[in-house]
């Protein structure tokens, strides 16, 4: 069920008038109503202005694009980075200019909807997968393998066995890490180095900059060359980039994401200690979401005053996926709360 809400969420959200406790969606920071976060942002809307029209191949540019991207690829660990208006404009750019090279291009079980343009092998099984990709070998062009980072089914984050079984000298390998960025990896760097330690023959990891990091935009993290050659498209050129403004707040927003990340670990932690059934849920573990296929335990959740993430996945014939997902702005008194009246309800439940 769909509730019209009137203000970004929070911690607390209205419905029909009524107090409830938010525990979905992706803001794992919290950063999207916090004060200092949004004073950092208004005093950039005052610099920079709400928006800037222009291609990034202008003759006339603005500094603050190339100055947030080299701190974004120093933060990941990669050679160089480039952003974009959204994470799935940014995830698009890449496949697009890996299909007009002639990769064939092949996806995982699952893989989001920004990387599944038309000329992409989508994959129901890994069985299915290692089988497209085994045809593929020794061709005149290396095939390509699109994954989520963070795809809520175990085979990815944070072991990878899903890719690990590929023969990765051999192969592209593209990620979307917009679940991961600002959450896992070292100070919330998100699943770069991790997947630049598997050795894979090529890597670039895309993402949106909307979730944890609370900010309208997208990037694409990789080497100098492939960075290059993305920025040399047709795609890129014709985008107007996202806010200057938006930029210049990821820039400055450091300390803040790394205070926040502090908190959110707490409530991950504390979460987890209390939990008495830990297995009730599908969970990867270092990440703060929880899912679970329930709809008595979703109604009774309501019921004591807490809504979450709950709706069809992937599309609107797929089953019912409920997701908890803690945030830094969440209470111990929140998390606490909503322990028990899980804790409550398996026992009602006879889970």
């Amino acid at each position: 069920m769909a509730y019209p809400i009137q203000s970004i969420p929070d911690r607390e959200i209205l419905i029909d008038g009524q107090p409830y406790l938010y525990f979905g969606g992706t803001a794992y920071l919290g950063v999207q109503n916090h004060a200092p976060f949004k004073e950092l942002y208004l005093k950039n809307v005052s610099k920079y202005g709400m928006h800037y029209g222009a291609s990034r191949k202008s003759n006339v540019t603005m500094d603050i694009y190339g100055e947030t991207e080299r701190h974004l690829a120093h933060w990941v660990g990669s050679e160089s980075c480039l952003t974009m208006s959204s994470g799935y404009l940014a995830a698009q750019l890449v496949v697009h200019h890996l299909l007009e090279q002639g990769h064939p291009v092949i996806a995982v079980p699952y893989a989001h909807t920004a990387l599944l343009i038309n000329g992409v092998k989508t994959t129901s099984s890994l069985d299915e997968l290692f089988r497209c990709i085994s045809t593929e070998l020794d061709k005149s062009r290396m095939p390509v393998v699109l994954f989520d980072t963070i795809d809520f089914s175990g085979e990815q984050f944070p072991n990878f066995h899903g890719l690990r079984q590929l023969p990765l000298d051999k192969v592209i390998l593209i990620g979307d890490d917009s679940h991961g960025i600002g959450v896992v990896g070292t100070n919330g760097n998100g699943c770069y180095g991790i997947l630049k330690d598997l050795q894979p023959s090529k890597l670039l990891v895309c993402c949106s900059l909307g979730k944890a990091l609370g900010v309208q935009g997208g990037a694409v993290f990789g080497d100098k060359e492939d960075i290059k050659m993305l920025e040399a498209t047709p795609f890129y050129g014709g985008a107007s980039p996202t806010s200057p403004a938006f930029m210049a707040t990821l820039l400055e927003a450091s300390d803040l994401y790394t205070e926040r990340l502090g908190l959110l670990k707490k409530n991950y932690h504390l979460f987890k200690s209390l939990l008495k059934k830990p297995s009730f849920f599908e969970h990867m573990d270092g990440h703060p979401s929880f899912e679970f296929q329930s709809d008595k335990m979703t109604s009774a959740l309501q019921k004591d005053g807490f809504v979450f993430t709950n709706f069809n996945y992937p599309n609107d014939t797929g089953p019912i996926v409920s997701r908890i997902v803690l945030s830094a702005y969440h209470t111990k008194d929140d998390i606490q709360r909503l322990v028990n009246s899980l804790d409550n309800q398996l026992k009602l439940l006879h889970y």
